[in-house]
C-alpha cells in the first residue's frame, strides 16, 4: 500500500514538474498591403491543449473626431468556437484613458519597471520576419526614406532585444520601390515562455502591488471593475 501511493505520489510529482517546464507560446502576425490589414495573435500552451487566436480582422480610419476603428474576436481554437466579439473605436480620448490607466497601475506597484524587466528576461524569441516594400515615386527620396526605415527597425529591435532572449535568426528586410508609390509591411513574431517563469511572475506582481498601500483596491478599480460592468451591461442587453 505504502509502495503504491509513493509510486502514485512520484506520477504526480512528474507531472507538476513536466507542466512547469512546458511552454507558453505565441506568435504575433501583421500585414498591411495597401488598404488591407490582418493582425492576429496565437496563444498556446500546455503542449497545444490549450489555444486560443486573438483576431483583428477590420482596421479602418473612420474620422479624426472618432479615431480608428477596429473589429476583433476572439477564438478558441482547439473547439474552433467563437468566444468573443466587439467593435472598438480609438480615439483620443480613449488613449487619454488608458494612459491614465497605465499611470495609476504605475503608482500603485512597487518597482513595476524592474519587475517586466526580469520577467522579460524569461521571454525567448525565437521566430522574427519583418519585410517591408516601400516606394515614394521618385528614386533619390525612396532611397532616403529606405534608409530611414532601415534606421527605424533598428532601433526598435535593438531596444526590444535588450529585454528578451533572441534564439533565433532574424530575417528583415526592406526592399525599395523605385518606379512605384507603395507601402506594405508585414511581421511575424514568435516567442515562448516557461510556464513556471510565468507563475512566478505572476506571484512576484502580486508582491510587488501588496507592498503599496491600496495597491490591490486600485487595480480592482483600474482593470477588473470597468470589465464587469461592461459585460453586465453586454448581458442585459441580450436578455
Amino acid at each position: 500500500m505504502f509502495g503504491l501511493l509513493l509510486l502514485i505520489a512520484m506520477l504526480i510529482f512528474a507531472v507538476i514538474i513536466l507542466v512547469l517546464f512546458s511552454y507558453i507560446r505565441g506568435e504575433f502576425y501583421f500585414s498591411k498591403v495597401k488598404d488591407n490589414e490582418q493582425m492576429y495573435l496565437d496563444i498556446k500552451a500546455l503542449f497545444g491543449w490549450i489555444r486560443f487566436r486573438f483576431v483583428i480582422p477590420v482596421i479602418q480610419f473612420v474620422n479624426f473626431s472618432e479615431g480608428i476603428m477596429i473589429k476583433a474576436e476572439t477564438v478558441n481554437k482547439n473547439q474552433t468556437s467563437l468566444l468573443s466579439k466587439g467593435k472598438h473605436n480609438i480615439n483620443k480620448d480613449r488613449i487619454m484613458q488608458y494612459y491614465n490607466k497605465v499611470q495609476l497601475i504605475l503608482e500603485n506597484t512597487f518597482h513595476l519597471y524592474e519587475w517586466m524587466k526580469q520577467s522579460l528576461a524569461q521571454v525567448q524569441c525565437t521566430k522574427l520576419t519583418w519585410n517591408t516594400r516601400i516606394g515614394v515615386g521618385d528614386a533619390p527620396e525612396t532611397a532616403i526614406t529606405t534608409g530611414i526605415v532601415w534606421g527605424l527597425k533598428s532601433s526598435l529591435l535593438g531596444f526590444i532585444f535588450q529585454y528578451v532572449q533572441l534564439h533565433t535568426h532574424p530575417r528583415v528586410q526592406v526592399n525599395p520601390q523605385y518606379n512605384s508609390q507603395q507601402f506594405s509591411t508585414e511581421v511575424s513574431f514568435a516567442g515562448r515562455i516557461r510556464l513556471g517563469y510565468a507563475i512566478l511572475a505572476g506571484f512576484r506582481l502580486l508582491l510587488q502591488i501588496s507592498k503599496v498601500r491600496g495597491g490591490f483596491k486600485n487595480w480592482y478599480k483600474t482593470l477588473i471593475k470597468p470589465k464587469i460592468k461592461s459585460l453586465t451591461k453586454r448581458k442585459s442587453v441580450i436578455t
